[in-house]
């Protein structure tokens, strides 16, 4: 996924079948520490894009501040 065409909602669903992999009673170790990183670089991911939305709706918003 590159950053131009990043898909939060995607991604969040990945990080939860992420989550619903780890409840399983038996998980293999190998797989799980594969998985982990992958859920940790979308975390971050959305995080970033979470921040980068926030920022712009200030900005819009201070844009149409004087507006009003």
């Amino acid at each position: 996924m590159s950053k131009n065409n990043f898909d939060f909602t995607k991604a969040y669903k990945e990080i939860e079948e992420i989550n619903e992999w780890f409840q399983k009673e038996e998980i293999d170790l190998e797989e799980a520490l594969e998985k982990y990183e992958r859920g940790m670089e979308l975390i971050k991911k959305c995080r970033e894009r979470l921040e980068k939305s926030k920022n712009k709706f200030k900005e819009i918003k201070d844009k149409y501040k004087n507006d009003e």
